[in-house]
């Protein structure tokens, strides 16, 4: 609804970003704002998902769309007690999703609510382990995801969080999610989460700690 980061966080523009513990959330939202992000759908089907929010209010929402279509009903959050204490809602797309790459929308629909992450699909753990403070759509956490990743031998790039390369580790075809920790850690890595991108452009998180 403005130009400013009210929240004064990460990055300089229209987006408002707040400090979440040693990461961030999108924060002072306003009903109507909306967020676009491109996705990799791996699995067709409806799927379920999970969202880390906070808000002070008694009641919230949002609305999730796939190429302009709505694959949820508006989700109907209650209150977490504040703006700095987050809740995780669960719930499924009411529409099936198709493989491929899509544009997800994520519609406000009231005012003044934090969100920290999205995730889709089948969760491997605990996904608050897997967290690691930064504001995003996060990729499928399942083992098997890992495994469809790495279809071929060679040379995968590494990156923090923030998007930043800090190298590359080689992995064998079919490599496993264990077989990508125990490649980090082989290549130097601290424990911590990665992004690891294919020369196809695909990419997974890893938290080679857990």
């Amino acid at each position: 609804m403005d130009s400013e980061n009210q929240g004064k966080e990460y990055r300089e523009d229209r987006v408002d970003i707040v400090k979440n513990g040693d990461g961030f959330a999108v924060g002072y939202t306003q009903k109507g704002e909306w967020l676009e992000y491109t996705v990799n759908v791996e699995t067709s089907g409806t799927l379920p998902f999970e969202l880390s929010y906070a808000s002070g209010m008694d009641n919230t929402g949002f609305r999730l769309f796939m190429d302009d279509e709505p694959i949820t009903d508006t989700l109907a959050l209650t209150g977490t007690g504040d703006f700095d204490i987050y809740g995780t809602f669960k719930g499924k797309t009411t529409k099936e999703l198709t493989k491929g790459e899509h544009v997800l929308k994520v519609l406000i629909t009231s005012d003044y609510v934090n969100l920290d992450w999205i995730a889709f699909g089948k969760i491997d753990g605990d996904i608050m382990d897997k967290r690691n403070g930064t504001t995003g759509i996060l990729p499928k956490f399942a083992s098997d995801a890992a495994n469809a990743f790495a279809k071929n031998a060679g040379v995968y790039k590494v990156f923090d969080l923030m998007g930043n390369m800090l190298g590359k580790i080689r992995l064998n075809a079919g490599a496993t999610l264990t077989d990508i920790k125990t490649g980090l850690k082989t290549a130097g890595y601290n424990n911590g989460a990665y992004v690891i991108r294919s020369a196809a452009g695909q990419t997974v998180r890893i938290n080679s700690g857990r």
